[in-house]
């Protein structure tokens, strides 16, 4: 039985007791002559019932407490505090647990986000890479993952999506997040998102469809922004160097 509730500790308290009265009262006919029944399953009953229920509402509730504290600690493990979308340690924890999974690997970064908190500050930055998490987050399937990556950036991985869906896809969160401004003190706020796409094959390792997006999404930014770009490229290179901010 999950305890995770008041309601459940009640019902673990009330079966335990239950549980425990029904083999006290068997062991009453085990222990003792019928004649002295009528007196010992009674008094069995109401010391059953007196000690049994407060201390299963005292352990289960502290079971309950301990189920709290563990969904918590995986929260804080799993999930990103700011965005409530995967830590980046879990996606990859997800990732090598299929190695053979199959889709498009999507590198999602906010357009010109140093301008935003060097002129709205930090916390409004905050706000827009909670925003922008939230649009990906609702905009996947459940089997899809979306993961921050680190700062302003997101890794999205669409299950099972060949390179044309996957291309959809990317336009369709490119375009969902630029028509979908956010208000913040009185000021509509704009934010765009360049978007680099990989395909994912069933022998390709994740780290490898990453490098390859994040080479496509090199291409989207230095194009101009608010565009989606899909490998191959060209020919070109990994060079952590040429990044544009």
């Amino acid at each position: 039985m999950k305890i995770e509730s008041r309601l459940d500790v009640v019902l673990f308290s009330l079966v335990v007791t239950v549980i425990t009265m029904v083999s006290a009262v068997a062991l009453n006919y085990v222990i003792f002559p019928s004649v002295y029944l009528s007196r010992t399953v009674p008094g069995t009953i109401m010391i059953v019932t007196l000690v049994t229920i407060p201390t299963c509402l005292f352990v289960g509730s502290k079971i309950r407490e301990n189920v709290r504290l563990s969904v918590e600690l995986r929260r804080l493990v799993e999930r990103d505090r700011l965005t409530d979308v995967s830590t980046r340690d879990f996606f990859f924890a997800r990732m090598a647990q299929k190695p053979e999974a199959y889709g498009m690997s999507l590198m999602v970064d906010i357009d010109f986000f140093k301008r935003v908190n060097d002129t709205y500050g930090h916390l409004t930055g905050d706000k827009v890479i909670a925003h922008v998490a939230t649009l990906l987050q609702r905009a996947v399937s459940p089997e899809d993952i979306v993961c921050r990556f680190g700062g302003e950036e997101f890794v999205v991985f669409l299950a099972d999506t060949d390179h044309s869906a996957g291309a959809a896809t990317a336009e369709r969160l490119r375009a969902l997040v630029a028509d979908s401004p956010i208000d913040e003190a009185g000021t509509t706020l704009r934010v765009t998102v360049s978007i680099g796409g990989s395909l994912k094959e069933a022998a390709d390792n994740i780290e490898t469809a990453i490098q390859r997006a994040d080479d496509a999404l090199y291409v989207a930014k230095n194009d101009g922004r608010n565009q989606v770009r899909m490998h191959p490229i060209g020919n070109l290179r990994s060079d952590p160097a040429r990044k544009i901010a």
